[in-house]
């Protein structure tokens, strides 16, 4: 399900890097400085730890390619996931971010959080509170049809 989520948009902006190459790493940028800015959101008392993983995948959407990546936000109180997120909800709205609230399959609250390059981000109370998981997917951008991406970004 996250990952159709994920799927919306296509870029088709010609002012790209020709290169897919590049195009890959100006979207895994967008990606991981919008997974930051999430982060950043959410108050330096309320988190232990910021993890970002390095690395992503870019996965096939209609029309091209899409980065998707990972941060995770170890939380101090693991009961207050729930609060947390809905805070973080109403700050990223402030901010500019398009928000929808929505649960998992398993009932967890989450958030889809889209900026303004067309980054999604969905945001999950994760490991049983305690931490925010938000999973990144940049917008759909156009690649030559003989392009074979790598296995990690």
């Amino acid at each position: 399900m996250a990952l159709v989520i994920g799927l919306a948009g296509c870029a088709t902006d010609t002012h790209l890097p020709p290169d897919p190459e590049e195009r890959i790493l100006l979207f895994k940028a967008q990606a991981q400085e919008a997974e930051s800015a999430v982060a950043r959101l959410i108050p330096t008392g309320a988190r232990e730890e910021v993890k970002q993983i390095p690395e992503g995948t870019v996965l096939a959407c209609s029309g091209g390619r899409q980065w998707s990546g990972n941060t995770r936000i170890a939380l101090t109180d693991p009961s207050a996931g729930p609060s947390v997120l809905r805070e973080l909800s109403s700050d990223a709205a402030e901010r500019g971010f398009r928000v929808a609230s929505s649960t998992t399959a398993d009932g967890a609250p989450r958030i889809r959080l889209v900026d303004d390059n067309g980054t999604t981000l969905l945001a999950t109370v994760w490991v049983d509170g305690k931490s925010i998981d938000v999973d990144s997917f940049s917008k759909c951008f156009p690649v030559p049809a003989d392009f074979i991406p790598h296995g990690s970004y």
